[in-house]
């Protein structure tokens, strides 16, 4: 009789003999990927819905970058850690890696997969285009609206798909804002005129580029041919300024446990020169990127963030050179401003901005203070190439609020520092707040003008201080030009012949506390300030406030914030946008803000002048009188300054909010 459950035993026997062997023929690090790692981002790590493509991760870091956020992973985006032993991650690594030169075939996966929310992994490709010719290279991204490719010449082509073909988006006419204030001069004023007060009615909302997980958003983009440029905490993107496609991205895991703004997640931007990117890290490091993929080209630490050290700031290419200055106001960190070679990231220079003991300066520190003087350096500096001069603005110094340990001026804190940018030799000095008690850092901008001084031409500096006074320098030798009331002032009637403030007996904090304008906040803050020469105004975000400034005797503790006593902002404070007269700091027109935040401004040859306000409206009015002219409910918390830039002829504005980046264009 036959036997009728032989081939179920056959097949079983068949099992259990042949599925382990398989199972042994399995290599560890394709079982650790399979069962870890594909579930979310899919067997060929292109992502799915639960989880982004991870290849433009891998081609851009190192070993120990990719282990450590495996090990680490990342909670607020729902990534567990594995505790991998060395070798398990060494063979993942070199998995992963091979799956992204293609040298590894993905694993087998459902066809029919949902493909995630992650970026396009970008793929060889040659392209028809209308005209009949042919475009090779990498496509980093694609969709059926748009796409880009990138060619041996290191060039993107931003492509529209029409049928079989694609069509070339051209972009010329363009304007580049090529650096964190739209250039090295540190004025946020465009050229621009398309959108101008005929047609601002007509401004629309272009595209929108959300940054998961952001904390914060200070970033200004950054523009070149046709590629924006931007940063989120330890992280940049590249995308097609026409349609906000995602190109490439660079990821390096956060540091834990800072206790700065570069802890919140503050970073606010990228330099760009050449084919490299430029951008610091929370923990003090400056990174360059291949500008056509991301990569990490190198890695450079500037300063120990066990000692207090953090960056947020854009750095600023010149030349061969990129400069950065550092956070860190509030643990005790030295400040400094560096300069790299930007080929090599070897340090060609720096600049401490408070003297060592027995230097030059270092008298105006008497008491114990001045190694944990402070002194930070964390907002992008103005370059004139004329002279060879960088002007770097200088924080406060610390304690912040008692003095009894630093009496003089302490030099060169709430100051602006003109250096040599072949040395970082100091030229000259302007001390805004000589001993400052009050946490009124320099850090704001430094807006380089060539105008009509008293008849004549003359090179100037604007800048609009903490303290609430609005100044004119000359930027060649720094001599005081103007200095005048910006907000409520209650701690100096003005500025004498020698630059220096003539005090009010409200200048101090006391034990008891002492009433003293502006607060805190300042009256003037670090968000961008522009100057028309157009209109001939200088745009300013003002608060007017003032606090009671108590100092105490708190102890230092190193790798802790420290403040040495406390500063309680009074009931009634406001805010304005104001336009002041340069020639006068008259102030000829204001626009009240609700609340006490938002956004610096941008000013523009469309006789506008462009910012956001923290009840999360966008606006624009007029350069001349402030009449408001076009304003967008957003939604939004603004905590960083807009900007403008034009491809394939349309001009464009875009401001980051708390959601990511907001682009608006003319609509037909």
């Amino acid at each position: 009789m036959r036997d009728a459950n032989k081939p179920v035993r056959t097949l079983l026997l068949f099992l259990i003999v042949i599925t382990p062997a398989l199972m042994a023929q399995t290599p560890p690090a394709v079982r650790s990927f399979e069962n870890r790692c594909a579930i979310c981002h899919a067997g060929d790590a292109g992502g799915t819905d639960r989880a982004p493509a991870i290849l433009g991760f891998v081609g851009s870091h190192s070993d120990v970058e990719i282990g450590a956020l495996v090990r680490n992973g990342r909670p607020e985006k729902g990534m567990p850690g594995f505790d991998f032993a060395n070798t398990e991650m060494t063979a993942l690594v070199t998995h992963l890696r091979g799956l992204f030169s293609g040298s590894i075939p993905a694993v087998a996966e459902d066809p029919g997969r949902v493909r995630g929310r992650g970026p396009f992994q970008p793929r060889p490709a040659t392209l028809k285009i209308q005209d009949g010719s042919t475009l090779a290279g990498t496509l980093t991204s694609l969709n059926p609206f748009s796409a880009t490719l990138l060619t041996a010449d290191g060039r993107f082509h931003l492509l529209a798909p029409e049928g079989e073909t694609y069509r070339e988006r051209s972009i010329e006419p363009k304007r580049d804002w090529t650096a964190y204030d739209g250039g090295d001069s540190g004025n946020r004023y465009s050229s621009l005129e398309q959108i101008d007060k005929t047609n601002i009615g007509k401004l629309a909302p272009a595209w929108v580029f959300p940054v998961p997980g952001a904390p914060r958003l200070e970033v200004t983009p950054v523009v070149i041919d046709g590629v924006m440029y931007i940063t989120g905490p330890n992280e940049a993107y590249a995308l097609d300024a026409i349609t906000g496609r995602q190109i490439w991205a660079f990821r390096t895991p956060r540091t834990a446990g800072l206790l700065s703004e570069a802890g919140g997640g503050a970073n606010r931007g990228v330099a760009v020169a050449g084919d490299r990117v430029f951008m610091v890290t929370d923990h003090a490091h400056l990174l360059a990127l291949d500008r056509r993929t991301g990569s990490k080209l190198w890695d450079t630490t500037m300063a120990d963030f066990k000692e207090g050290y953090s960056a947020t700031s854009a750095p600023l290419a010149i030349g061969d050179l990129v400069l950065s200055g550092v956070a860190g106001g509030e643990e005790g960190a030295r400040g400094f401003v560096d300069a790299y070679n930007a080929a090599t990231g070897a340090r060609v220079w720096r600049f401490y901005s408070i003297p060592a003991r027995g230097e030059k300066g270092a008298a105006t520190w008497v008491g114990n203070a001045l190694e944990h003087g402070c002194g930070a350096t964390w907002l992008t500096g103005s370059y004139d190439p004329v002279p060879g001069i960088v002007y770097w603005a200088v924080g406060n110094p610390c304690p912040d609020y008692n003095g009894d340990e630093r009496t003089g001026d302490n030099l060169y804190t709430s100051s602006v520092v003109a250096l040599d940018i072949k040395t970082g030799m100091l030229k000259w000095h302007f001390q805004f707040t000589p001993h400052d008690t009050h946490d009124w850092d320099a850090v704001e901008p430094l807006l380089l003008v060539d105008e009509q001084w008293q008849g004549h031409p003359r090179k100037l500096l604007l800048h609009g201080d903490r303290n609430g006074f609005f100044f004119v320098l000359d930027r060649i030798s720094g001599e005081l030009l103007l200095a005048k009331p910006m907000a409520d002032v209650n701690w100096a009637t003005g500025y004498g012949k020698d630059g220096r403030p003539v005090l009010t007996e409200h200048f101090d904090s006391t034990l008891e506390g002492s009433l003293v304008c502006p607060a805190t906040g300042g009256g003037a803050n670090w968000p961008a300030a522009s100057y028309s020469p157009q209109s001939k105004l200088f745009y300013v975000r003002v608060t007017d406030n003032c606090a009671i400034y108590k100092k105490d005797s708190e102890p230092i503790e190193m790798g802790q914030r420290f403040f040495g006593g406390t500063a309680t902002g009074q009931p009634g404070g406001a805010s304005f946008i104001r336009a002041l007269d340069i020639q006068t700091g008259r102030k000829v027109w204001e626009y009240p803000l609700t609340g006490g935040g938002g956004s610096g401004t941008l000013s523009t040859a469309g006789g506008l002048v462009f910012f956001g306000e923290s009840g999360g409206l966008f606006i624009a009015v007029e350069a001349t009188t402030g009449k408001s002219v076009w304003h967008f409910e957003s939604g939004q918390t603004w905590r960083a300054s807009p900007m403008t830039y034009m491809v394939n002829g349309k001009q464009y504005v875009a401001l980051a909010g708390s959601g990511g980046i907001f682009t608006f264009a003319l609509v037909p």
